[in-house]
């Protein structure tokens, strides 16, 4: 599974962090998500998962959810 948090959707409410801070962080500049470990280990599927669907933005985009060997956060600047 592959999650990519859109990093320039982010509004910085930090529910992400609250809900899964072993994955995510928010920037110190401006408070957006930053994804601080790419290959979590596949026990936080579930608090990951609950963290996207939790994000008041919806900066998540989860591409093969159904893989579960292996667990994969990166992230998308997009274009700023």
């Amino acid at each position: 599974m592959r999650v990519i948090a859109q990093t320039q959707k982010c509004i910085a409410s930090g529910t992400c962090v609250l809900t899964c801070p072993q994955v995510f962080d928010q920037r110190d500049e401006d408070g957006t998500v930053q994804v601080v470990d790419n290959h979590p280990p596949l026990t936080l599927r579930a608090r990951i998962m609950q963290a996207v669907d939790l994000c008041p933005a919806q900066v998540f985009q989860v591409e093969n959810e159904d893989e579960t060997e292996e667990l994969i956060i990166e992230e998308d600047p997009g274009d700023l």
